[in-house]
């Protein structure tokens, strides 16, 4: 729903973060209203996080005002032609209507092209902030406005687009919770192989080498483990956080005749199973683990 709401609310150049659309129609039918309920709801409930606003957006959410705008801050596509217009042309009669209707009223001239920049970042913002102010709405609702207005820095990179802190093969491995068997069986060794099979696959995803039948991210690795595919956004729910990895031994003496049977997850209670008959030769592994994710995400067997 987050993910849907950034594609669908909100623009901008990817990397800087983003704004929301200028959407008179999407406004009007209280759609921004409706994601910052959503915002809210879903920071209650442990993330995720809108973690793709620009940072006058987060400002402006937090104060109601449209203060310390700079070029920095503002990526606003339809503008940064005329921004670049501005800056390279000595003779702005050509742009003179396109300035005006930026809300600048002074002359127009090579002395004044700062300010003329900045009316243009202040237009590009101010006409947004009717947008942004509903989303604000429905955060007041819940009381995260106070929340953040406590916690300034904090908050802040709930909402900010920056170094994403995605789920990421280590975040997987270093909170698994293997229940393996005593050391030196045959059991054990299978149990390893296992392990060592799924830390590659992840490394795989992450680093992009997977072939293009495996055409999956390690965030839908999590999604599939859990039932979510961001980090948990507490320090206490991270460390607390395990994914409990049983191994089933007895696949082939259940199904005397079955050829191939795959991982089962809940994503409920944080655990999966691997059928260790079907799961040691890494090939075989990635494939099947490929399928499953793809094929049993909606919480059934493959």
């Amino acid at each position: 729903m987050i993910a849907g709401i950034e594609i669908r609310l909100f623009e901008g150049e990817d990397g800087k973060g983003k704004m929301p659309k200028y959407s008179l129609n999407d406004l009007d039918n209280g759609l921004f209203r409706v994601a910052g309920e959503i915002f809210a709801v879903s920071l209650a409930q442990g993330g995720p996080a809108p973690t793709f606003l620009q940072e006058w957006c987060y400002n402006f959410l937090l104060t109601g005002n449209l203060e310390n705008i700079t070029r920095d801050d503002v990526h606003d596509q339809e503008f940064s032609s005329l921004i670049k217009m501005v800056d390279e042309t000595s003779d702005l009669s050509s742009c003179k209507e396109q300035i005006l209707n930026c809300g600048y009223t002074g002359p127009i001239n090579e002395d004044n092209k700062d300010k003329i920049t900045r009316a243009i970042l202040l237009h590009s913002a101010a006409r947004r902030t009717v947008m942004l102010r509903q989303v604000r709405e429905r955060l007041q609702l819940y009381g995260l406005i106070a929340v953040m207005e406590k916690n300034r820095a904090l908050c802040r990179d709930l909402f900010v687009a920056g170094d994403v802190d995605k789920v990421d093969s280590y975040y997987i491995v270093s909170h698994l919770a293997p229940s393996m068997r005593e050391i030196g069986t045959q059991k054990r060794a299978k149990e390893a192989q296992i392990l060592d099979n799924f830390q590659d696959f992840l490394l795989e995803l992450e680093d992009g080498t997977t072939q293009d039948e495996v055409a999956l991210s390690v965030p839908e690795v999590l999604q599939w483990l859990t039932g979510q595919s961001h980090r948990h956004l507490l320090l206490s729910e991270r460390e607390a956080f395990r994914i409990t990895v049983y191994f089933d031994h007895t696949c082939v003496e259940r199904m005397p005749n079955h050829t191939l049977c795959y991982p089962v997850v809940s994503a409920c209670t944080q655990t999966i199973t691997f059928p260790t008959a079907h799961c040691v030769n890494y090939n075989e592994f990635r494939e099947n683990v490929a399928t499953v994710i793809k094929c049993g995400a909606g919480f059934y067997r493959v």
